[in-house]
């Protein structure tokens, strides 16, 4: 991969006491192919003077093989570098420029030129850039200061250099600095959260503003996510497929729409969005009635007992006549819960709620108690509480729902689940449980991101 260096400019540049000063060292270990120099007025002083650290870094380039474009930028107006304000958005702005004008290459970052206002800088930046920055620290040869002399003799300078002598053993003495950058760690956190919420619309936007730290296979799962719990199930299933991530337990057409809104209805409820909780229980409990007496009762609903509606394919209406010439038995049952008979209506938790009675009660062919009971609460609990809160404009709290339907939130869901789970019982043979799907898929997209793949 290519690097480029972003580097300030201090009296111990180029070269200090016979050694390579901080810029050199760096250039000597890296290769960058290209390299900024910040030059402040002195520095652009002695620059004019002697062009000391052009001619430097194009001997070393010569030296060590390898070739790097110098590139100064110049800040004259500045002459005062003791300060620390300024340097801030100056240097902010002008790795923003470098990272942009060099895609695909590492941005090395040198920390040990120049005064301690613009390491410091150089170190904050580090830490808070939106892409990453590989920070590099020089020590001195002797570990200590390494001020040299006002004097600067760029011939003699460049021929005492120890470090051109491989012969005398010099040191690397450039160490990367570990660290993680903040911006990123502070995001991620932000983002981690709202996974753990299911918010993963609001993951996703955090995560964008530093995408040079967020592994791709993690943002096809959180997109993946998204589409998931926006019931967009085959866009879901592309994303997740490029991640390698099989986040689908339940892989059958309707039986994996079913298990997936149920999925979804468990994060709303989880999350005391029990406004939208209510709304989709009518949906789920008629396709979980519709489900249970075609696996169990060998009821085809749709084929044999309605039509669908001419205006819209997808809604249908369960009908009399189609009843009375399948099963006159079901038939008369049906009319006997009617006061004025059975007539014509839309299929619905309600008008399925007979067949359950009729097929699963004491005289029925697939006799199950418990079918019924539970059968028979789910749709007492949806009939009150869609009347409540289609005659009140009301915030559906769980004491209101407590109140109302005489069993909790989480109560009603779960009745929910056991009828799925009795309805396809194949799916649930294995020791993973298929209803924290989104709880692995979430440790799965939380581990990726502590990963730290891109450590600076």
């Amino acid at each position: 991969m290519c690097k480029v260096l972003f580097s300030t400019l201090g009296m111990t540049d180029p070269i200090k006491n016979d050694y390579d000063g901080p810029l050199l060292h760096i250039m000597r270990h890296y290769r960058p192919q290209r390299v900024y120099l910040f030059m402040t007025k002195r520095v652009c002083e002695l620059a004019d003077k002697d062009d000391r650290y052009r001619v430097q870094v194009v001997r070393l380039c010569e030296r060590e093989g390898f070739t790097c474009e110098i590139i100064e930028r110049r800040y004259e107006e500045i002459d005062n570098p003791q300060q620390f304000d300024i340097f801030y958005p100056i240097f902010e702005w002008e790795l923003k420029n470098i990272y942009h004008e060099n895609p695909g290459c590492e941005l090395l970052i040198n920390l040990s030129s120049g005064t301690p206002q613009m390491k410091s800088t150089c170190h904050l930046l580090a830490l808070t850039a939106s892409f990453p920055v590989i920070p590099i620290q020089v020590t001195t040869p002797n570990e200590s200061e390494n001020y040299g002399t006002p004097v600067f003799d760029i011939e003699r300078t460049w021929n005492d250099n120890i470090d051109n002598h491989p012969e005398l053993e010099p040191q690397d003495r450039t160490h990367l600095v570990a660290m993680d950058n903040l911006r990123y760690q502070i995001l991620r956190e932000a983002a981690i959260s709202n996974i753990a919420a299911y918010n993963y619309a609001a993951a996703l936007n955090i995560l964008k503003t530093v995408p040079d730290f967020v592994p791709q296979e993690i943002i096809w799962l959180l997109t993946a996510a998204q589409h998931r719990k926006n019931m967009a199930l085959n866009e879901a299933e592309k994303e997740s497929a490029k991640a390698h991530y099989d986040m689908f337990p339940i892989k059958s057409g309707d039986a994996k729409e079913l298990f997936e809104y149920l999925l979804l209805l468990g994060i709303q409820q989880k999350n005391g969005q029990l406004m939208d909780f209510l709304r989709g229980i009518s949906p789920a409990l008629s396709r979980l009635l519709e489900s249970f007496l075609d696996r169990r009762c060998n009821r085809q609903i749709k084929k044999n007992f309605c039509l669908p509606d001419r205006n819209d394919r997808n809604h249908w209406r369960i009908i009399r006549e189609k009843i009375g010439r399948n099963d006159q038995q079901l038939l008369v049952y049906y009319d006997s819960k009617y006061v004025s008979g059975f007539r014509d209506s839309d299929l619905s938790c309600a008008v399925l709620l007979p067949i359950i009675e009729y097929d699963c009660g004491p005289q029925g062919k697939y006799s199950n108690e418990k079918v019924v009971e539970k059968a028979r609460h789910m749709r007492m609990v949806e009939e009150k509480l869609r009347n409540s809160a289609a005659h009140n404009i009301v915030a559906i709290k769980e004491e209101h729902f407590m109140n109302i339907a005489g069993i909790s939130s989480q109560k009603l869901l779960r009745d929910m689940q056991w009828l799925f789970r009795y309805t396809y019982q194949e799916y649930f043979t294995s020791q993973v449980n298929p209803w924290e799907s989104y709880e692995n898929m979430n440790v799965q997209i939380i581990d990726g991101l502590k990963a730290d793949r891109y450590r600076n």
